[in-house]
């Protein structure tokens, strides 16, 4: 039987094959083999729901693999550095989907750009509240985590564009020496004497 994850799949599919503007509700049951009506029964809303719901799913994979990264690094560098590289590589995976953002009907532009705008809050949250722990923990001198988070996110955002339309212009390592240039200016005085200490030795 047809589910929701069955509609979507196909859905973001068809989106990255025709973009936003061309993508129809009739295309879509063509391809899943069933009338217009059964995507109803799931997705009253029609065109602008399905679509709302591809982005809101495509979302949250984002923001779920950045936890599970930072679920097993240990210390504010090493989660720093984890949720980025989480974040890099399904932004490579839904690259298709990023570049469609540029392509957003009339319609629905209002809504998808709420709705990015509650994805980069909670995505900020995250970021902060690993800056907010390494404080906690000795590892970063005290700092403005929200507007230190927001830099951070920024650069990531670049980066994630980069990504996404497969521009080679950042060279490799571009996410250690980010994480390297953020730590270097916000590791506390003890994490900094350790390392000067380690390298005089």
């Amino acid at each position: 039987m047809l589910n929701q994850d069955q509609i979507l799949d196909q859905a973001l599919e068809l989106i990255s094959t025709v973009g936003l503007r061309r993508f129809s509700v009739s295309e879509l049951g063509a391809r899943l083999g069933v009338v217009k009506s059964a995507l109803y029964h799931h997705f009253p809303g029609g065109k602008s729901e399905i679509v709302r719901e591809v982005f809101r799913r495509e979302e949250d994979r984002v923001l779920s693999a950045m936890e599970e990264a930072l679920a097993r690094a240990r210390g504010a560098k090493a989660r720093l550095r984890a949720l980025a590289e989480a974040k890099l590589r399904l932004v490579r995976e839904l690259g298709r989907l990023y570049r469609l953002r540029e392509e957003i009907a009339d319609e629905l532009e209002g809504f998808l750009v709420s709705r990015r705008r509650e994805f980069l809050q909670r995505e900020l949250g995250v970021i902060a509240r690993v800056i907010q722990e390494g404080v906690q923990q000795g590892e970063l001198r005290p700092v403005n985590s929200e507007l230190l988070a927001l830099a951070l996110q920024g650069a990531l955002h670049n980066l994630s564009r980069a990504y996404a339309v497969g521009d080679r212009s950042f060279p490799p390592g571009a996410v250690e020496q980010l994480i390297e240039a953020v730590f270097n200016g916000i590791r506390s005085l003890q994490q900094e004497q350790e390392r000067c200490g380690n390298e005089r030795s």
